[in-house]
């Protein structure tokens, strides 16, 4: 398949498909890929007359040759013209060439990438067989066995569409978020209290992720297969060994019977309230070996999750839980607040209170005065009347928001006002 500029359809791309038929009575290829043109950072063409342009072996010298096409394949888009700002920059050899600051995400995911691969070999034994683990009970892992087939389900519809960019962009948010951020974290402990399932889950997502990777970055991802084939040579479904190159490996298949969008749901209610306590303990710089008590109703959707996963809440944010009725849940003394979408949480013994009140009265002037912006775009009748649907449902949907989370805000304050 022809990849190219628009700027040469007509020069290059049209004549092949005229020489072709001239010649040969059909035509030489039926799919093109016109990209974006790239620009420098003021969006002017790269020339050498103007001194813009990038070598792409400086690139390599400097950020490496996976991140310099990770950044290039995250620029993608399909017509609109993409800016690369250019500075000059000290090579590791000494010398001076023209560089961008945009290649220093792709060297940032590789580097997260292999730190995340190394640290995740480091937790795979003892490992289960596959067999023995599946179906799993475990809201973690049905999580990340979900959200794993619906990005390989994903990433192929988005690679055979040639949207490039989203390809990355959902394999950044699975690698980044949910593989390092949360699931490796979670394996990690389990790991240590002697489960197996999480080793071979873990071997499992990091399997396929380097599989969907490959084609962006084939160096990194290579280096890691052959690691992870020292360590799990047999592993994922069949129990079959691996692949020993990751270039003849086969393109990964999406698991419809893993995607499981109730476990989401349940594992984003759960973990909304333990990205809360997280934030407050660094706001109020508690240490990290410090327990703190986390104070909740049982009653209500989050709560009961809550309740089922109790273990797995207390571990990812150093707590310890009390469950109260709803009836008898009083806010303790010196108590932080963590809202979430249905409920409150009380974090005890952390704060100042006159600190909190102040934060929390500041927090409710700035829903009052969002909730006051969107609903002066929604009584203009011409906003309403000339606005795409979408847009004035998007607006509706965020009033509702803003109004829930004053009200959460609200009862927090209140709360907050009586213990002072």
């Amino acid at each position: 398949m022809p990849c190219t500029a628009r700027e040469i359809i007509t020069l290059w791309v049209s004549r092949m498909v005229m020489m072709g038929q001239y010649c040969l009575g059909d035509i030489p290829f039926t799919d093109v890929f016109i990209h974006a043109m790239i620009q420098d950072g003021e969006g002017r063409k790269m020339s050498k007359s103007l001194g813009n342009g990038i070598d792409p072996l400086d690139i390599i010298d400097s950020h490496g040759a996976d991140a310099m096409r990770f950044t290039l394949v995250s620029m993608t888009t399909q017509t609109q013209d993409v800016r690369l700002p250019v500075e000059r920059m000290t090579l590791p050899d000494g010398r001076v060439a023209n560089s961008s600051p945009k290649f220093d995400i792709g060297r940032n995911f590789c580097n997260k990438l292999w730190n995340a691969s190394r640290f995740a070999m480091m937790n795979l034994e003892p490992l289960a067989a596959w067999s023995d683990i599946r179906p799993t009970e475990s809201l973690p892992d049905r999580w990340i066995l979900s959200r794993l087939s619906a990005t390989v389900r994903d990433a192929t519809a988005a690679l055979e569409a040639y949207r490039f960019n989203e390809l990355v962009e959902r394999l950044y948010h699975f690698m980044w978020d949910d593989f390092c951020d949360r699931y490796l974290e979670i394996a990690k402990g389990r790991i240590t209290a002697g489960e197996h399932a999480p080793g071979a889950i873990l071997a499992h997502c990091l399997d396929v992720l380097l599989r969907l990777l490959h084609p962006i970055c084939p160096f990194v991802t290579e280096a890691i297969w052959l690691h992870l084939n020292e360590s799990v040579p047999v592993r994922g479904p069949g129990d079959s060994p691996a692949e020993p190159l990751l270039a003849r490996a086969r393109w990964p298949q999406a698991d419809a019977a893993a995607i499981n969008t109730a476990a989401e749901e349940q594992f984003e209610l759960i973990w909304a309230p333990i990205r809360g306590v997280r934030n407050l303990r660094a706001e109020h710089n508690v240490p990290p070996g410090k327990t703190v008590e986390v104070h909740l109703a049982q009653s209500g959707r989050t709560g009961s999750i809550i309740a089922e996963n109790k273990e797995l809440f207390e571990d990812q944010c150093a707590s310890d839980v009390v469950f109260h009725d709803g009836s008898s849940l009083k806010p303790p003394p010196d108590a932080a607040i963590v809202t979430s979408s249905d409920m409150t949480f009380y974090v005890s013994d952390i704060i100042d209170l006159q600190a909190e009140l102040a934060r929390r009265k500041k927090q409710a002037e700035t829903l009052k005065r969002g909730i006051e912006s969107i609903e002066k775009k929604l009584a203009n009748e011409n906003f309403v009347a000339k606005a795409p649907p979408e847009v004035v449902l998007r607006q509706r949907e965020r009033l509702g928001e803003l109004r829930r989370e004053l009200e959460t805000v609200t009862k927090a304050l209140d709360a907050a006002t009586e213990q002072t």
